[in-house]
């Protein structure tokens, strides 16, 4: 699990897009967002803390061939800081 600390305005606009685009299961605190990077595709859990911080649970990268998918969990600290930054900078995009 990774946490990252926001400023106020941050805080509540990536709250807001979670609260419209994420996926939530019942019964739990996380949501999960769906990022693309250079045609790579993550799930990424996250959820909100208190003190306008955001935890980085786990992550999942859908790996997608001709021979089918493949999923692979992702708890690195170093690979979900990196997805986090990237979600907490870009915010979530929707087509």
């Amino acid at each position: 699990m990774i946490l990252r600390q926001l400023k106020p305005e941050r805080y509540e606009q990536l709250c807001r897009q979670l609260a419209e685009y994420a996926h939530r299961e019942p019964f739990s605190a996380s949501c999960t967002v769906l990022l693309q990077i250079n045609g790579e595709e993550y799930q990424l859990k996250v959820q909100p803390e208190s003190r306008r911080r955001i935890a980085a649970l786990q992550a999942v990268h859908l790996c997608r061939s001709q021979e089918g998918s493949r999923y692979e969990l992702i708890v690195d600290g170093s690979m979900l800081s990196a997805l986090l930054e990237i979600l907490v900078k870009q915010g979530i995009h929707q087509k």
